[in-house]
This record gives structure tokens, sequence and C-alpha cells, in this order.
């Protein structure tokens, strides 16, 4: 299992795919002694190179920083990127000859003694900072087989939600890989598996298999969920949750203002909006006015960084929760709120309804009015509210990262098992 986007991470903050990685391993190393290795890519020398384990971030230290840091910070972190992007490709390029011969060789790693029977399974960023024709050659030369879980095709398509052209361009050259040069992927829901398909379709077509499986939404055992010191105890008193990375294509503009028009409104009881997330593309402005609006300073509280054991006491205490994405892989939040019996509004587009299973209010994420009038019916009726958790309680059936690994582990044995590739096919 190729573990580069856990490898890569710089502390333990979690986002959706870091967190499928990183669920991935945990539960594979349990139900695959002995079976599974880890590896990382190596994006100078051209190929992977073994580790040990897998790597645990979720022990790393979480840095706390002051809402206006973390407001100055987010508004910086665009142009950081840029700059460490642009110098990091002019070192790959000064350097990539040295190593020329490394992607040219035929001392292409192997990893394992019959490496025809070995599968690499790519669970994380798999578009992100691989040389795919070295894959490709490990597939057709060595006879090790490819399974790719891909979380989203999102870049593909909805690319108005990516700002930078060159990210596209990269998801772009990995969908071509994965319809081309995988033998198995593993779609997290029936609307991803639809968009891999549509896009193969006008591609000429797929070379390998695709499967669904279903993510876990349980998260790590926790004796010591902790408030968050972002959030004082008055608003801790009652609030609603949202989870998820802040960038346009979750449309949290949407709920900004539904809170903003319900503040002004001077709705009683209205809880405050807790949004746990980093910030991401086409959010600036959003935070800006967010940490500048005297009218909803005391309603909305932006959490940009949140433990598990944080997390798991926003879970625990929020009165709903809220998701009113555009478009998803699958919707990870709403399984996990789902799993603490939390109802959640959310979304009716894409894979959002499979994520809600039938237990999630589904609103359209482009009627205001809609979610306004949601959000006081459930203010206004706690009655109503408790008979939702008691539904989600009574028949909800939430799926663990152990189970959904089990669902892994079975196809990727299947395809051990199958007949070696041809070489040079």
């Amino acid at each position: 299992m190729d573990v580069s986007t856990s490898w890569r991470a710089r502390s333990g903050q979690m986002n959706g795919t870091l967190r499928v990685e990183q669920s991935c391993a945990k539960a594979l190393t349990g139900l695959m002694p002995g079976q599974i290795r880890f590896c990382r890519y190596h994006q100078v020398k051209r190929c992977f190179v073994p580790l040990d384990s897998y790597p645990d971030i979720s022990a790393r230290p979480i840095v706390a920083t002051e809402a206006q840091g973390r407001t100055m910070l987010s508004s910086l972190r665009p142009l950081g990127r840029r700059i460490e992007r642009t110098m990091r490709n002019s070192v790959r390029a000064a350097t990539g000859r040295i190593f020329q011969q490394v992607e040219n060789s035929d001392s292409l790693p192997a990893l394992g003694s019959d490496s025809r029977n070995e599968v690499l399974l790519l669970a994380g960023e798999n578009w992100s900072q691989y040389n795919f024709g070295v894959i490709a050659r490990l597939r057709r030369e060595r006879g090790i087989k490819v399974a790719a879980l891909c979380q989203d095709f999102i870049p593909v398509a909805c690319p108005q939600f990516f700002g930078d052209g060159e990210f596209v361009a990269k998801f772009s050259a990995y969908a071509e890989f994965l319809i081309r040069e995988t033998d198995l992927v593993l779609a997290i829901s029936n609307a991803t598996r639809s968009d891999i398909l549509d896009y193969a379709s006008s591609h000429g077509g797929m070379r390998g298999s695709i499967e669904i499986v279903t993510l876990g939404a349980d998260l790590p055992s926790s004796q010591h969920a902790k408030q968050p010191d972002g959030l004082s105890n008055a608003q801790a008193e009652r609030f609603v949750l949202s989870v998820s990375t802040i960038q346009s294509r979750k449309n949290f503009d949407l709920l900004y203002h539904v809170w903003r028009r319900l503040t002004e409104q001077n709705t009683p009881g209205l809880p405050t909006l807790v949004i746990v997330g980093q910030p991401g593309f086409g959010s600036r402005d959003l935070l800006w006015q967010i940490a500048h609006d005297p009218v909803t300073r005391d309603k909305i509280v932006i959490l940009n960084r949140a433990s598990d054991d944080e997390l798991i006491w926003l879970y625990q205490n929020c009165l709903w929760t809220l998701y009113p994405s555009f478009y998803e892989g699958w919707g990870l939040p709403v399984s996990e709120s789902l799993a603490f019996g939390k109802y959640c509004l959310a979304s009716n587009a894409s894979s959002i309804p499979e994520a809600g299973a039938g237990f999630a209010g589904l609103i359209d994420p482009l009627d205001f009015a809609s979610w306004c009038n949601a959000v006081v019916e459930l203010m206004n009726s706690p009655d109503q509210l408790a008979r939702l958790e008691a539904s989600i309680r009574a028949g909800y059936q939430p799926i663990t990262w152990t189970k959904s690994a089990g669902e892994i582990a079975n196809k990727l044995s299947k395809l051990s098992a199958k007949n070696p590739a041809m070489h040079n096919e």
C-alpha cells in the first residue's frame, strides 16, 4: 500500500483524503498481518521506497493559533503554496535529468520475491506527485497489479471548483492513467463510479474493472474527548456543526448568509455555527467577510484545526450538523454525523444522498430559502429533532473502517489470485 499522502503530511490535522488513507492503512494492518506492506513514492528517484509501517499522524502535535493569526495565515497560504510549487518544479527540472536512468533502467523496484502475485494499492492523493509511467512499467514488466481507491472525480467533472489549472491538468493525467493502466478501480460511491465510467466512455473505454467500496465513518476511539480551546463555554452550550475544508465547492457561503439573515431577523434561539476545516480554494473573501462582519461576529466560529479528541467532542455535543456541498465523491462528514447519532441537513447533490442513507435531510444546495426554513424548523421543534435522532440510532447501520477495509482486502485478494498480467502487453 502506497502511503505517500500520510508520509508527506506535516501535522496531525486531517482532511478527508488523508483520513481515508490513514484509516485504511490502520485497519488493513490489523486485517492482513504479514500480507500488507507499505511504501511511499520517491519523486526525485522515481521509484517506490519501502517503509517499515504506515506513518501514523494521529499522535502528531497540532499547533494552536489565535483566531486573528489564523485568518492572516489563511490569506497568505495560497501565495506560499504558489512560491513553494514554483521552487519545487524548478528543482525537479534541474534534478530530473540526473535520475532519468532510474526511470529508464531495468531495475524498477519489485515489492517482493514474486511480484506477479502482488498488488500495489493507491489510496491517497493518487493524482499528485507521481510519475504514472513508472507505475505502468511496474505492472507491465513486473506483473504487479495496480488497484486505485478513487475518492472522487471532481476535477474532471467540475473543474470550475479548482483555481489551479496545473492541478486540473495533473488530475486529467491521473484520470487517463486510471482508465488505462489500473487493474482495479475502487470507487467509493455509485455517483463516483458513474463519473468514472462516463469519462471512460468518451476516452476510449476502461481497461480494468471497477467496483464500489463503502468508506468507514467511525472516528478513532477516544477516552479524552475535549472542548476545543477556540470555542467559548457560552458558544459551546448551543451550537451546530459543519466539518469540511473551507473552499468554494463546499458552499460555506450559503451557511454564512443563512446565519447572517437569521441573525439580522433576531431569530430567537439561533445556535452558534461552528465550522471546522482548513482554508482552501475560493475561501479568502468568505473568511474575510466572516472575520469582519459585526452581524455574525458572535454567531459563527471557525476552527481551522481540531484534533480527533476535539472533533469527537464537537460531534457528541452539537445540536445537529450541516453539509451543503455542491459536489462530493461521498460525503464523509455526513456519515460521521449519523454514526454519532446526529441529524444532518445536507445537500441533495452527487453522492451525498448515498452518504445520508435515508437519514439526512436533503436540500438543493442553491435553495437559500429552504435552508433558512429547515434551520428554523429544527430550532423550533426539539421534539422533532429528538425523533429524528431516535430514528438514526434505531435504523442507521454505520460502516466501520474495519468493515470497509475488509471489503477492500477481499477485493485485493481476489485480484492477487488472478492470472498474472502479461509482460509487455
